[in-house]
């Protein structure tokens, strides 16, 4: 067996067995909708850690793992409690987790990690350490935890759903599309093997498939979320947005001189490998569905 067929069979392996964990408990909403939380913690943490190793690996600094980690468990309760706090009865404890508490949560983190830079670290490499640690929950953390937002709207299931299809299918026929068409490169620094054929296939797939899925859950769920227009320039969007997420990860493992983000998940590398192309979605298509009236 070739390497390349190895990698191949661990890739659909972990996906076969990761899959089914990852939307179940997406879906799950027993315990107070835990489930959708969990899933935040465990993406948003395990790819914030892996950015503060990458970022420790180019030997200009070292971010403050510990307080970072610290800060992104608590935006993620935060956002929980604003979420769902109504829907389970937690009014009374609504008004100290008030979405505002985020500001706070990084005023309070820039004040600790600055004490710990004073006492116990070095001053040179001192701007690195900071704004890195500061840069990975802005990056990371605040625009994948909208996952939680997106499960507290009307029909939140599925507005994921089709995310994820769409996010899928981009990435999946971006690829092979520019294996079997791609002749033209894009000659971007970061990633200058990938082709616009491997592009525009990803994004038309990705249009086809919020289309099918958008009528299915029409004709089947009674579900009307978006008019045909609408799905088309979505699907376009996205599939931009996914791409971006994915670019602006490789260049940061490019200047680090790494190729996976980490080693959690066979065949795929680390976890911001695998979510990288929902890092910037999420927050646009839920700001987009607040802006529509859901």
């Amino acid at each position: 067996m070739t390497s390349r067929t190895w990698d191949t069979f661990q890739r659909i392996i972990s996906a076969l067995i990761a899959l089914p964990v990852y939307f179940f408990l997406i879906f799950f909403d027993q315990y107070y909708t835990l489930g959708i939380l969990l899933i935040s913690l465990a993406v948003t943490l395990s790819c914030l850690y892996e950015f503060y190793q990458i970022a420790s690996s180019k030997g200009g600094g070292t971010p403050f793992i510990i307080p970072g980690l610290a800060a992104g468990f608590v935006i993620n309760v935060i956002i929980y409690m604003f979420s769902f706090g109504r829907v389970y009865g937690f009014e009374r404890y609504l008004a100290i987790f008030d979405v505002r508490i985020v500001l706070a949560i990084f005023v309070f983190l820039g004040v600790i990690i600055s004490a710990l830079h004073i006492v116990i670290r070095p001053l040179s490499d001192g701007i690195f350490s900071l704004a890195t640690t500061m840069f990975g929950i802005i990056f990371i953390v605040l625009p994948f935890s909208h996952i939680i937002l997106m499960k507290a709207l009307p029909d939140g299931i599925y507005y994921i759903f089709i995310l994820h299809l769409v996010i899928m299918f981009n990435d999946t026929f971006a690829y092979f599309g520019g294996v079997f068409f791609g002749t033209h490169k894009t000659g971007f620094p970061v990633s200058p093997n990938k082709s616009w054929e491997g592009y525009f296939s990803g994004m038309l797939f990705s249009t086809v498939v919020i289309i099918i899925a958008n009528e299915a859950f029409q004709i089947f769920f009674d579900r009307h979320l978006f008019s045909l227009p609408e799905a088309i320039l979505l699907g376009m969007l996205l599939s931009l947005l996914g791409n971006i997420g994915d670019l602006v990860e490789s260049a940061i493992k490019r200047d680090a001189e790494i190729k996976d983000s980490g080693r959690i998940i066979p065949g795929h590398g680390g976890m911001w490998d695998v979510f990288d192309a929902l890092i910037f979605v999420f927050p646009v298509f839920y700001y987009y569905l607040k802006l529509k009236g859901v």
